[in-house]
């Protein structure tokens, strides 16, 4: 059996974060999931755990105010290539722009933008559990 997961959460919606990391727990990928309303305090946590960071997902909201996710993306691209091997990132987003579809598609710390609502089907298939 597979290790379980550690993932964490980047929504400026505390709803969505409840509820998606009750799914995450209830599926078994994962019983450990950290959760950020804010980017930028996530930026600040990963610098902070650098050395001790375990292999996690980031599941990262698209539209946020203060910071968006392609901005956290940019951020995230200045940490250490330690970090970045460590991580992977999915934006989530309800958006139906081809720009920013287009734009996730396009970034090398994005392995797929899926769509909002997370269905756990979909994240396991991308992750290939």
């Amino acid at each position: 059996m597979k290790p379980l997961l550690h993932f964490f959460l980047i929504d400026d919606s505390t709803f969505d974060l409840f509820i998606y990391e009750k799914l995450l727990k209830k599926s078994g990928i994962t019983d450990s999931v950290k959760t950020f309303n804010s980017a930028r305090d996530a930026l600040k946590y990963l610098v902070s755990q650098a050395d001790s960071l375990p292999e996690s997902v980031i599941l990262l909201d698209l539209q946020m105010p203060d910071m968006n996710g392609f901005e956290f993306i940019d951020e995230f691209d200045h940490l250490p290539q330690s970090l970045h091997e460590k991580i992977r990132i999915f934006m989530l987003s309800s958006t139906i722009d081809t720009r920013d579809i287009d734009k996730a598609k396009a970034s090398r710390h994005i392995i797929d933008l899926l769509p909002k609502p997370l269905e756990i089907t979909t994240l396991r298939n991308k992750l290939e559990i």
